[in-house]
């Protein structure tokens, strides 16, 4: 049964993952119930239901190595109440940030339990799941995005990593698959590309290939933690990705990223939760990288 994303108003509201059991009967992951769900397109101007947005990350994220059952929140005591922690994340069921190390409370969260409840019902319910693909590695900068407060999403414009917005300054929301791309966001990407390949690529080239002489401290930290200079490793890729540039805004959930793949000899975007675990390997004397232009 495919996982789709059900709401009540067709074109805006609170839009939730779910399935229809039967075809007929609207089932949410966070057990929300309303006889008016019904499914939406894949892209809308909806608001998506954040309980329901962590339920998927749980459904499709493969665990780091050794996670604990429970860990505290930032902040709090060992002793503290027990959070459950998303798979591959320091972020709880709950959505608060977590520490790194293991709960010694026996109490776990009710918010944690409430949405663990719900997810049982909801697969219990559901049965098997088609679900849809984790979040990937790095990105992909040729998709086209729909620009923020907008009402057609006839035009769709180029991500920047670097700002986190359109290369024509526009603030976006999501993907709009389909539209017709920004002219101003295809001339401004097309003159950061080749200054990419000509100037920036040959001396993170010499950098990769220089790695392996460079002092490092190897750690497990979140994607937050990442600087330019840096190199990290996810699970599911075993390419190392170096830091070239970050964009990170304190109130996004993700971290923006422009890394370079020594494996693949190019430049990639990545967007990556703040609250992922990675692989950190932080040279003593990082080595020296131009900043792309923006």
């Amino acid at each position: 049964m495919p996982v789709v994303r059900l709401a009540v108003g067709a074109a805006n509201g609170t839009a939730h993952f779910g399935a229809m059991l039967d075809g007929v009967q609207p089932v949410t992951a966070c057990s929300t119930h309303s006889p008016d769900l019904a499914p939406i397109a894949a892209i809308t101007a909806h608001q998506m239901c954040q309980s329901c947005t962590r339920a998927l990350l749980i459904l499709t994220t493969p665990p780091h190595r050794d996670e604990p059952d429970g860990r505290p929140a930032v902040g709090a005591g060992l002793r503290a109440l027990a959070h459950l922690p998303i798979p591959g994340h320091l972020l709880g069921y709950c959505g608060r940030p977590l520490d790194a190390r293991r709960a010694t409370a026996t109490r776990v969260c009710g918010n944690c339990t409430r949405l663990a409840h719900a997810l049982e019902t909801f697969q219990r319910c559901a049965g098997k799941l088609l679900l849809p693909a984790g979040e990937p590695c790095h990105g992909d900068d040729t998709l086209l995005w729909a620009a923020k407060g907008r009402g057609g999403l006839v035009t769709g414009h180029y991500r920047n990593s670097v700002t986190g917005d359109a290369y024509c300054a526009a603030q976006l929301v999501g993907l709009t698959p389909g539209a017709q791309e920004c002219a101003s966001c295809r001339q401004h990407r097309q003159e950061v590309q080749a200054v990419r390949q000509i100037y920036i690529l040959p001396s993170l080239r010499d950098d990769a290939a220089r790695w392996p002489q460079h002092t490092t401290e190897v750690f497990t930290d979140t994607a937050s933690a990442l600087r330019v200079g840096d190199a990290y490793t996810v699970p599911g890729c075993t390419d190392r990705h170096h830091v070239v540039a970050v964009s990170d805004r304190l109130h996004d959930t993700h971290t923006d990223l422009l890394v370079y793949l020594s494996g693949e000899d190019r430049l990639v975007d990545a967007r990556v939760r703040r609250g992922r675990l990675v692989r950190i390997e932080r040279p003593a004397n990082p080595p020296h990288t131009r900043t792309p232009l923006s």
